[in-house]
């Protein structure tokens, strides 16, 4: 009976994944999501990454490379002001506001370009835990660091004969007082970094290897869903900086499917399907109060019921699985899209429905990412215990309204199997 169970130690410390389930962001290149869960009861899993990375590029709506933080546009100061409340004649950065929105309009007039560097470190712990009859527990937890520092501001204003132009009296004096008068609309302008645990993920799924075929050498599928808990720390809503490390207070309801077909004992195929559904959150927020409004600054904040769209992530990849040894190698092709969101006021005698909705924050990203996993599996004959060890890095290869953001990183894993 012991000479099986060891049997059975072998097989899954060569078979188990090396990566944890991933919650996809548009700040980082996406991680490559779980194959396919051994189906072998009161199996014991714990794995966990450490990775990194910085940019100060991003990805515009068409996909083009440009500052961090323009990635929603270009921030039209001339516009700021618009259809808010801020008009008191006493209140000086109102009267500099009011004057320049008076102004006549032109391309590029009034117009900064904001950028900045992001830096991020994240580690992912996960523990899965095997029942019988190929039901499992599934438990994900992130923890991140995400800075953004080196902040700056670029006039684009159009320097000629023309009027209005970047000389203009009204524009060169809101540039003069631009950091009091943000300060005047409790707007904080300073580098951001926020430090704490993402949302925690808890999962009940179920697993099947299947090995009676003739013309390859398994079928295995997994299927998960479950609940995400809003355990991270939400973004400071007056700092345009400032990044949530998880989904912004959202409670979520994730479902996926892995399946994966093995060749030849040493080549594997497979696929992914992961998707996040998020229930409706009331809360305060900076909002758009004019359509031709665009980037990260925004004067005005009011009450909103929030409907986050669904979080979309899949992928192909391939393994070469103990092609040298203990080695394998995994490369793969991943998609994130974050659907639009839609707001709802809770004053729509103050907020226009149509113009809070215009913000293109809203208007959701997507992300294409290749991944590339090099591991190396130290399981022996007769170990009950399984240690994994692996490098990964993940490469950005398109997207819309992200950071650029490359990542690399180091992945440790152990399998104990606890059945008799």
């Amino acid at each position: 009976m012991k000479y099986k169970n060891y049997l059975a130690v072998i097989f899954l410390t060569s078979s188990a994944q090396m990566n944890c389930v991933d919650n996809p962001h548009f700040y980082r290149a996406t991680n490559m999501f779980l194959e396919p869960r051994l189906e072998h009861d009161y199996l014991l899993t714990f794995d966990a990454t450490v990775s990194g990375g910085s940019t100060t590029q991003g990805r515009s709506a068409s996909n083009t490379i440009v500052p961090l933080l323009d990635i929603y546009g270009l921030t039209n100061i001339q516009e700021l002001n618009v259809n808010t409340p801020f008009t008191n004649p006493d209140n000086p950065y109102d009267t500099l506001l009011n004057n320049l929105a008076q102004l006549p309009k032109r391309a590029g007039f009034a117009t900064l370009s904001v950028n900045g560097k992001f830096h991020i470190i994240e580690s992912n712990l996960s523990l899965t835990q095997n029942l019988s009859h190929g039901l499992l527990l599934f438990f994900y937890l992130p923890v991140r660091k995400l800075k953004i520092n080196d902040i700056s501001f670029t006039d684009l204003s159009p320097n000629d004969d023309l009027f209005p132009n970047k000389n203009s009296p009204e524009w060169q004096a809101v540039l003069q007082n631009f950091n009091p008068l943000l300060q005047n609309y409790g707007i904080c302008t300073s580098p951001a970094t926020d430090v704490g645990v993402g949302d925690l993920s808890t999962y009940l799924g179920w697993t099947h290897n299947y090995q009676e075929t003739t013309t390859i050498d398994f079928i295995d599928i997994t299927l998960m869903a479950g609940l995400l808990s809003p355990t991270g720390k939400q973004k400071n809503e007056n700092n345009p900086f400032s990044l949530p490390t998880g989904y912004n207070g959202h409670w979520g309801l994730p479902v996926c499917a892995m399946l994966s077909l093995g060749y030849y004992e040493w080549i594997t195929f497979g696929g992914y399907l992961n998707a996040l559904f998020f229930l409706d959150k009331d809360k305060t927020m900076r909002l758009t109060t004019d359509s031709d409004q665009s980037g990260i600054i925004k004067l005005t904040s009011g009450n909103v019921s929030v409907h986050r769209g669904p979080l979309v992530h899949t992928g192909l990849y391939f393994k070469a699985d103990h092609f040298g040894h203990g080695f394998s190698f995994t490369t793969a092709y991943s998609f994130a899209s974050q659907q639009k969101s839609h707001l709802t006021s809770c004053n729509p005698v103050q907020f226009n429905c149509a113009v809070i909705n215009s913000d293109p924050a809203l208007a959701g990203w997507n992300m294409h990412t290749f991944n590339f996993i090099l591991d190396y599996d130290f399981a022996h004959e007769g170990d009950k215990v399984g240690n994994r060890i692996g490098f990964f890095y993940n490469l950005e290869i398109a997207g819309k309204r992200t950071f650029n953001t490359n990542i690399a990183g180091g992945m440790y894993g152990i399998d104990i199997s606890l059945s008799m």
